[in-house]
C-alpha cells in the first residue's frame, strides 16, 4: 500500500479510503430507523462516530473502538476490535455489543453479515457528503438515545457553516486544490464534504470536474489548474511540519499558491474526519482561502488532535 493511501486509510476513516471504500459513496443512504431501545453497549469503529458519540454526551455507553479512533483521549483508551474494513469479530463478539457503528462502504461487509446474523444491531453512516454527516448525527443520536441532544448539534453546526457561507459570499472565488493523498495523488472533488467547506469557504474546488467525491489526478493536471491555495492533508507522520509551508510545492513555483505562499500542510486528522468538528474544520479552511477576512490559520490549528499538547 502507498503512503498516501496508508495516510488515507488511517484518518479518513470511510469518507476518505481508496478502493472498496470509494466504491461505497455512491449507494444510497440507509433509510432512518426507529431504535426500538438505545443502545447501551457500543463498538464504534468510525474515527468521525467515535466523535459523534462524544458530543453527543453517549461516550461511557462506548465499550469498544475500532483500530483508526484516536480522539477524544477518553475513547482512544478502549478496547480496540481491528480495522474498519477487517474486524476481529471475536473481540467485538466478547464485549456484548448491543450497537456496532461504522460507516458506509463496500469493505467490511462479510464481518456486518455476520454480526447481524448474531443479533448485533448495526448502523453504517454516510459521513463522505457533508449533508449525509449532519444527517449522520442525528441518525446515531436517536439509535443512542441522545436525539435531543444530536439535534442541538446539527443546528448549531449548521448556523456555522451558514455565517461563514454569507461572510465569504461576496469574496472572490479563489482556486484551491485538496490533496488526500499522495503517490498517487488523490484529491477531494465533487460531492465531498472537503469540496462543500471549499464552497462555504470561498473557494473554487479545482478538481470539481472529475465529477468523483475523491479523484486519482495525475500531477500535470493537478498543475496545469493553477491552484490559489493548497491544502495538503497527505502525510501522516506525526512529527511532520505543520502550518504554512510549501514542502515539495516549492519545486514548482509559478504555481499561484506557491508563489504566494499560500501551501498549507494539514495533519489529516483536522480535515479528514467529518464529525462534530465540521464547523472548526469549515472555519479553518476560509482562513487559508481568505485571510483577510477570516485571520490568518496557525500552525496549532493544523496539529495532530491527538497529539500530546506539550508537543503542539
Amino acid at each position: 500500500m502507498s503512503r498516501g493511501a496508508r495516510s488515507l486509510a488511517r484518518f479518513a476513516g470511510p469518507a476518505l479510503l481508496l478502493g472498496a471504500t470509494l466504491a461505497g459513496c455512491g449507494r444510497a443512504p440507509a433509510p432512518p430507523r426507529a431504535a426500538t431501545r438505545a443502545a447501551a453497549r457500543i463498538v464504534v469503529m468510525a474515527p468521525g462516530a467515535a466523535e459523534m458519540l462524544a458530543a453527543l454526551g453517549a461516550g461511557d455507553q462506548v465499550v469498544g473502538i475500532g483500530d483508526w479512533v484516536s480522539w477524544p483521549p477518553a475513547l482512544a483508551a478502549r478496547p480496540r476490535v481491528g480495522a474498519y474494513d477487517s474486524p476481529n469479530l471475536e473481540r467485538v463478539l466478547a464485549l456484548h455489543p448491543d450497537l456496532y457503528v461504522t460507516t458506509q462502504g463496500v469493505a467490511g461487509q462479510a464481518a456486518l453479515a455476520t454480526l447481524r446474523r448474531l443479533g448485533v444491531r448495526t448502523l453504517e453512516l454516510d459521513t463522505a457528503r457533508l449533508a449525509g454527516t449532519l444527517d449522520a448525527i442525528e441518525q446515531l443520536g436517536a439509535e443512542v438515545g441522545r436525539g435531543a441532544a444530536a439535534r442541538r448539534l446539527t443546528t448549531e453546526l449548521r448556523a456555522d457553516l451558514e455565517r461563514l457561507r454569507l461572510r465569504a459570499a461576496a469574496a472572490p472565488r479563489r482556486r484551491v486544490l485538496c490533496v488526500v493523498g499522495r503517490d498517487p495523488l488523490y484529491v477531494a472533488g465533487p460531492g465531498s464534504y472537503l469540496d462543500d467547506l471549499i464552497a462555504i469557504g470561498g473557494g473554487s474546488n479545482v478538481a470539481a470536474d472529475t465529477g468523483q467525491p475523491y479523484a486519482l489526478l495525475s500531477l500535470e493536471s493537478a498543475l496545469e489548474r493553477l491552484p490559489e491555495v493548497i491544502l495538503d492533508t497527505s502525510e501522516n507522520r506525526p512529527d511532520a511540519p505543520r502550518g504554512r509551508r510549501l514542502g515539495a510545492w516549492a519545486q514548482w513555483p509559478l504555481l499561484p499558491a506557491v508563489a504566494s505562499r499560500r501551501v498549507f500542510a494539514i495533519d489529516p486528522e483536522r480535515l479528514t474526519i467529518p464529525g462534530p468538528r465540521l464547523g472548526e474544520m469549515a472555519t479553518l479552511v476560509a482562513q487559508t482561502i481568505h485571510p483577510e477576512i477570516f485571520g490568518e490559520p496557525t500552525a496549532a490549528q493544523m496539529t495532530r488532535l491527538s497529539q500530546p499538547a506539550e508537543d503542539r
